[in-house]
């Protein structure tokens, strides 16, 4: 996946692989200004263009994070089960930069049921909780495509709401 790099060259040095946060301060100021507006983005056309990417589908993930994810949330790997990775998607016109659903949203009343399902004391907030938030757009999108009027009504609405988190500077 093609991108504008928006981190600072050394940004993983003594963490080794990790998620970006919503203030990371491994991102440059330049960067900063990229992905607020995603320019960082735009590279991946080359992606859609080459059929390696959709414009819309699940975000991927870096392999070796996706990795990790994977031992902490049970069938993250279903979320990109035949379906290529797109450059927006449902979760990321829905959902905040982390996965955090929006204060007062639909979803933010269920979330203490959908995150720490192991209700572990110090891991309120987690990023897999996050993350597993995100899956679960991810799978509602996937199970959409069953319905050709669904699909094409989700979809519609993505690319709809897409330009409208840019301009905001919201999403993930």
């Amino acid at each position: 996946m093609l991108k504008f790099r928006s981190m600072r060259p050394d940004a993983e040095e003594l963490t080794g692989p990790v998620l970006a946060s919503e203030d990371d301060p491994r991102v440059t100021r330049v960067g900063r200004f990229l992905r607020r507006t995603r320019i960082d983005e735009v590279p991946q056309f080359i992606n859609v263009f080459l059929g390696e990417m959709s414009i819309v589908g699940p975000r991927p993930e870096r392999p070796e994070l996706a990795e990790q994810l994977a031992h902490a949330i049970p069938y993250f790997e279903e979320r990109m089960r035949d379906v290529k990775p797109g450059i927006t998607g449902l979760a990321q016109v829905t959902l905040g930069y982390t996965g955090k659903p929006p204060p007062g949203s639909e979803l933010d009343l269920f979330e203490y049921d959908l995150t720490n399902p192991f209700k572990v004391d110090g891991a309120e907030d987690a990023l897999a909780d996050h993350m597993r938030m995100k899956m679960l757009y991810d799978l509602a999108y996937t199970a959409a495509m069953e319905d050709l009027r669904t699909f094409v009504q989700l979809e519609a609405s993505i690319l709809l709401r897409t330009p409208l988190v840019m301009l905001r500077g919201g999403g993930t």
